[in-house]
């Protein structure tokens, strides 16, 4: 082979690489197009980006979303095929999930529309079969794409079917415009480190770090205001006293709060003040092996004011990242052990008979639901 014959060769190979990459990243565009006609509720508009994208890159994750707008579009049929090729091109187990239960969902309002999908062609591609409406010739039904699909006297569909199309759905599987930081619900968790004293002076550490589990409830979604149920965990570090009672204390919290978000717009970025109050159960740890251990049987009543900074992510705004800047504070213990006159360990001796508060520093994740508790998440695009 001569030297030109290898120049051409690698000039052709390259040429084709690069189209390639043209076309990956124009399918891409064509994608994030389709999800913003998504978005302005304009169905059609997004199908024709979606199948765009696919006839030239075929990824799972463009069927997947052609599927969904198909399904908005009232094409079920159609649906069903795109839905069908997710996991012919290379989708993930978390892709395939999501399309088997978008598959149930198209099936459950085809038939809830008397509206039959049958298989045709080995499963490739869903049926074509109108609800029938007994003998005699049926006119041409209009399946809101510019095909006709009819029945002949027997009631049986034509030799070339074509796809099933019914009612575009009433109720979409994800928000029809852009987000605007609506939920339901959320599960979230926050670490914490800050510094204070709780109790005495010299009785406990004034270093503090610790946990918090959360879940929020959005009551009212025009106003952005909802409540948060959490508990959280406190360790104080080692105070300087040196006595065989005393050494750290961890503090156990429940508690209740509320909050309010405040977004720019539909922005991503939003400020929350909270305030809440918890029951705070000590247990405060002794120097000396036996001395002191007590399984949070102090309790106190707690307060927690908050400012935090968060930041959403994601297609619905599911994904919350946030950074906190807030404080607890305390009352002295209202209740000891009850045998704590013999053993000298009320709350007095272990400095816990005056109330304390710190400051704290924290960084939290939040998942956002838009369900009734208990049921999935959100259905996104891709």
């Amino acid at each position: 082979m001569t030297r030109l014959t290898y120049g051409l060769v690698i000039a052709a190979s390259l040429y084709a690489t690069g189209a390639r990459a043209g076309q990956a990243e124009l399918a891409a565009q064509l994608n994030e197009d389709g999800k913003n006609l998504m978005f302005a509720g304009k169905y059609a508009e997004a199908s024709d980006k979606f199948a765009d994208a696919v006839a030239r890159v075929p990824e799972a994750k463009y069927f997947f979303n052609l599927c969904m707008s198909r399904y908005q579009e009232g094409k079920f049929g159609e649906a069903l095929t795109a839905c069908n090729s997710v996991e012919k091109n290379g989708a993930d187990d978390v892709l395939k999930g999501k399309a088997i239960k978008l598959v149930e969902k198209i099936k459950d309002t085809a038939k809830a529309q008397g509206i039959a999908l049958e298989p045709q062609g080995g499963g490739a591609a869903p049926g074509d079969t109108p609800p029938a409406n007994g003998g005699g010739d049926q006119p041409p039904t209009n399946n809101g794409g510019g095909t006709a699909v009819a029945t002949n006297t027997t009631g049986t569909p034509p030799a070339n079917p074509a796809f099933a199309v019914g009612r575009p759905p009433s109720q979409g599987l994800f928000v029809s415009q852009p987000p605007q930081h609506d939920y339901t619900w959320t599960l979230g968790v926050d670490l914490f480190a800050g510094g204070g004293q709780i109790g005495q002076d010299g009785f406990y550490g004034k270093s503090a770090g610790g946990v918090r589990l959360k879940s929020d409830y959005l009551l009212n979604a025009a106003s952005k205001v909802g409540a948060e149920g959490y508990i959280q965990i406190t360790h104080l570090d080692k105070g300087p006293m040196q006595s065989p009672l005393v050494s750290t204390l961890d503090v156990f919290d429940v508690g209740v709060a509320a909050y309010k978000h405040l977004c720019q717009g539909s922005g991503r970025l939003c400020f929350t003040p909270l305030v809440g109050v918890q029951l705070a159960l000590y247990s405060p740890e002794g120097n000396t092996d036996g001395a002191g251990s007590q399984v949070f049987n102090y309790s106190a009543l707690g307060g927690r004011v908050e400012a935090a900074l968060s930041y959403a992510l994601g297609m619905h705004y599911e994904h919350v990242l946030s950074i906190q800047l807030g404080a607890n504070l305390y009352t002295k213990a209202f209740a000891s052990p009850s045998d704590c006159m013999s053993t000298g360990s009320c709350a007095a001796d272990i400095g816990l008979d005056a109330g304390g508060k710190f400051g704290y520093l924290g960084f939290g994740y939040t998942y956002r639901f838009n369900t009734p508790l208990g049921q999935a998440a959100f259905v996104t695009l891709e």
